[in-house]
């Protein structure tokens, strides 16, 4: 075709149009994709003491979010309740840290997301993800035993709000038929729970209610004789470490606001889990770290039931009202059995669309754990589940009486391929040892990575005695060693290009101890092995050596 021609000419003109308007949407997307990335990530957490203390108490968890996420920048932030609301409502947050209540009214009135993990806190040197209520009297009131001798007396709170100073107990006594506050007086002594106490043994109150800890820790402090008081209703929870007279709910959660993307969030929820409790993190926090979300669902029934915040509207009429008043209408029954019918077919349609959502829940929540503890390179367990496995091998050895070992291995001449081929080609070698690893114990022992190129293995159920037990680990160690010493053949694929094959020989050099009626922690076995590891490195490296520590 002639380019003097018109057709020509305006075919090209329309072609260098498009180009350009592609180009100009890809520079958009580019530099919206670059804004999102700048902004910070705002987290709030509720001050229930002076911001100030709250503020310096969870700074720390802007450095755990900035390691695990270098690439974004993350602002912790103490806010009031009024504060933290108005935040939420005009979404200056990302994600939020409040109370169990609290979240139950931020979700209901500004769409929250499902919680993404649960606070672990310390009750009396024990864990505990949950919290529960506490109804307490004088211990030598001898006519108050029940929760239905509460009736008509005074009882101490801090206020009406108070989830476990108040409401807890509130919707345990209306179980039992008994309301509040018509069917007693309530003296409000306002924060903190310590005054509640201070009513009750004074005479002022004849009975208190409090969070679980309280009285514990003012115990432990000698602010209290715990004898002079009796807890009422006391519930036995299986593993709760203080009283509790009512049922235990979650403790604080971490939520997402709608808006915040669903990767941002999965690495926030990874994040939080993965913490350690014995990091310095946790410990400047004073928190032990963070859990699987738990059930709220409760939390809101206890609002529900009370009328509480986010619940407190009256409905227009009750069926009392409905029967008073219309009666008379027979025609009524009618359209009540069409009601009722077409309420059963929607709870059935409700019903299976909650099953779906119940089963995207529980798989979000397996991938969470599995993250939290497994490597995600060879998806060998991690450090965190390695130290568990251990504790579970000295505790059957024990019980046993049959020995058990542990690996450490190094591998030998591993820096020199990542140095020149790169982590990529360095990761597919990490990946085979785990394969050959793996293919060298049985199935009830354990293989786990702690890191680069260490590897540790744990056999359990070995021989009653010392020289058989050697023997048995002798054989594994000398697999382990022969298998991984073998030739690696590396496919290295490349968008576009023919697959490369890379030949690399690698050994390791493997530390063994023996270990049986062990009484001290874990990680003393740990380092006896890694100690041994590092003697076959010193004796020439692709070689094993036994720990002397326990022989």
């Amino acid at each position: 075709m002639n380019k003097s021609d018109p057709d020509f000419l305006q075919d090209s003109l329309r072609d260098s149009i498009v180009r350009a308007g592609l180009f100009v949407l890809l520079i958009f997307f580019i530099a919206i994709t670059s804004a999102e990335a700048a902004q910070p990530v705002r987290i709030g957490v509720l001050a229930f003491r002076p911001k100030p203390i709250t503020q310096a108490q969870w700074q720390p968890l802007e450095g755990v979010f900035r390691q695990a996420m270098p690439g974004r920048e993350f602002v912790i932030e103490a806010l009031t309740l009024p504060e933290l609301e108005k935040a939420v409502a005009e979404k200056q947050l990302d994600f939020v840290l409040t109370n169990s209540g609290h979240y139950v009214l931020l979700n209901k009135r500004f769409g929250l997301t499902s919680p993404i993990a649960t606070l672990i806190v310390d009750e009396s040197g024990k864990l505990a993800r949950s919290f529960g209520g506490v109804i307490f009297t004088r211990a030598d009131e001898t006519q108050i035993d029940t929760l239905n001798s509460l009736r008509g007396r005074k009882i101490a709170i801090v206020n009406t709000d108070s989830l476990g100073g108040y409401q807890m107990q509130a919707y345990e006594l209306k179980r039992a038929g008994i309301r509040l506050p018509q069917d007693a007086k309530l003296i409000v002594t306002g924060l903190p729970q310590d005054t509640v106490i201070d009513a009750v043994l004074e005479g002022r109150a004849d009975v208190g209610f409090v969070r679980t800890g309280v009285l514990e820790a003012l115990a432990r402090e000698g602010k209290l004789d715990a004898s002079r008081l009796k807890v009422l209703n006391l519930q036995h929870p299986p593993g709760f470490p203080v009283q509790v007279s009512t049922r235990l709910y979650p403790e604080w959660p971490f939520a997402a606001l709608p808006q915040v993307d669903e990767h941002l969030a999965q690495h926030v929820a990874a994040s939080l889990l993965m913490l350690e409790e014995n990091s310095a993190a946790a410990k400047a926090m004073k928190i032990h770290g963070f859990v699987i979300p738990g059930d709220y669902a409760s939390v809101a029934e206890v609002l529900r039931e009370l009328r509480a915040p986010p619940f407190e509207e009256t409905p227009l009429f009750t069926i009392e009202d409905v029967i008073l008043q219309y009666s008379w209408q027979v025609l009524l029954v009618l359209f009540a059995s069409g009601l009722v019918m077409f309420l059963m077919l929607r709870l059935m349609w409700t019903k299976r669309r909650l099953y779906e959502e119940h089963r995207l829940v529980l798989h979000q929540q397996k991938q969470m754990q599995h993250m939290a503890f497994y490597d995600m390179l060879t998806l060998l367990p991690n450090r965190r589940l390695l130290h568990d496995r251990l504790g579970q091998a000295i505790a059957a050895s024990n019980r046993s009486k049959r020995y058990a070992a542990l690996i450490f291995l190094d591998l030998d001449n591993f820096k020199p391929l990542n140095d020149a081929h790169g982590h990529e080609v360095g990761d597919l070698l990490l990946i085979e040892v785990a394969r050959r690893l793996k293919a060298c114990v049985r199935e009830m022992d354990t293989v786990a990575r702690l890191g680069g190129d260490e590897f540790v293995i744990v056999l359990t159920e070995l021989g009653a005695r010392r020289e058989e037990s050697d023997v048995q680990a002798s054989i594994v160690a000398e697999k382990i060693r022969a298998a991984l010493s073998e030739t690696y053949r590396l496919t290295v694929r490349e968008n576009g290009c023919p697959d490369a094959i890379v030949e690399h020989h690698c050994s390791a050099s493997i530390g063994v101890t023996l270990f049986m009626d062990h009484e001290g922690r874990p990680e003393d076995i740990l380092k006896l092995a890694d100690t041994a590891m590092y003697r076959a490195k010193e004796l020439g490296r692709n070689r094993i050596y036994f720990s002397e520590e326990f022989r």
